[in-house]
């Protein structure tokens, strides 16, 4: 990989969005060249710099029921008014004010995706690194008989490792990862050519909330079940990633975390 291609591709590989093979290549240029080293931290520090400085806005809880009822005083209007009526001032500040509303919603919700719990921010640092450094598993197994053994005598819990082959996410393997600062099982599946890394780890008094985030087009999915904690991670879009965990929960069993 030469100098100019390296440079168009700083931004892609800060923001995760490249392949491990082009990321490989990338890291290779950059092991050598300071100049794009430079570039890259320059860049890095120019975005933190943004993220730290932008406006966070917050929408009312009561914003969308107001304008669920403002939509629906719409469509309950007769339809043989004369067209003429729907052009009165009461009707333009009415359709100016959902119009303004609708902007905040989508404001609010671009800005949360930014503010995702620091427990999420690392799964997902964790995911990108377990692919980019070529280190995604421990054990390469797609028999749950082998990945669940492995973690015995390296955690002090047995995570649960469900097989979802037949469903189109194969189990291919697991590691032994950090977050939280404790470490962690991470079971790692396939959906074509992207992998999945479901972390998982006893929730003792700190139960995970049902959650869905995105972070630089990474999807993370969080819950609790049975007295664990799962994160799922993952490029994939969110309706399977959504699929992938609805049958992760249907098929894991009701226990304790040390069964």
């Amino acid at each position: 990989m030469n100098h100019d291609e390296a440079a168009k591709l700083l931004g892609p590989y800060r923001d995760g969005e490249l392949d491990l093979a082009t990321c490989l290549k990338l890291e290779e240029h950059l092991a050598g060249c300071p100049s794009c080293q430079q570039k890259l931290v320059a860049e890095q520090e120019l975005v933190e710099l943004i993220s730290a400085e932008t406006p966070r806005f917050k929408a009312s809880p009561f914003l969308k029921t107001r304008i669920q009822a403002a939509l629906r005083e719409e469509k309950s209007s007769p339809m043989e008014t004369s067209w003429w009526k729907h052009f009165s001032p009461t009707w333009a500040f009415s359709g100016l004010a959902i119009a303004v509303a609708v902007i905040v919603i989508l404001a609010a919700g671009l800005f949360s995706t930014q503010r995702i719990p620091e427990l999420d921010q690392e799964a997902v640092a964790n995911h990108v690194r377990s692919l980019q450094v070529n280190h995604l598993m421990d054990v390469a197994s797609t028999d749950q008989h082998t990945v669940k053994p492995w973690f015995a005598g390296k955690l002090d819990y047995s995570p649960q490792v469900v097989d979802l082959g037949p469903s189109g996410y194969p189990l291919i393997g697991g590691r032994l990862d950090v977050l939280g600062q404790r470490n962690v099982a991470a079971i790692i599946y396939q959906r074509r050519k992207h992998y999945i890394n479901l972390f998982i780890w006893p929730s003792g008094p700190s139960a995970l909330h049902d959650h869905l985030y995105n972070q630089n087009g990474y999807h993370v999915v969080g819950w609790a079940k049975s007295g664990m904690n799962y994160l799922a991670v993952s490029e994939l879009g969110e309706k399977e990633l959504k699929e992938f965990v609805g049958m992760i929960q249907d098929q894991t069993l009701d226990s304790r975390p040390g069964e």
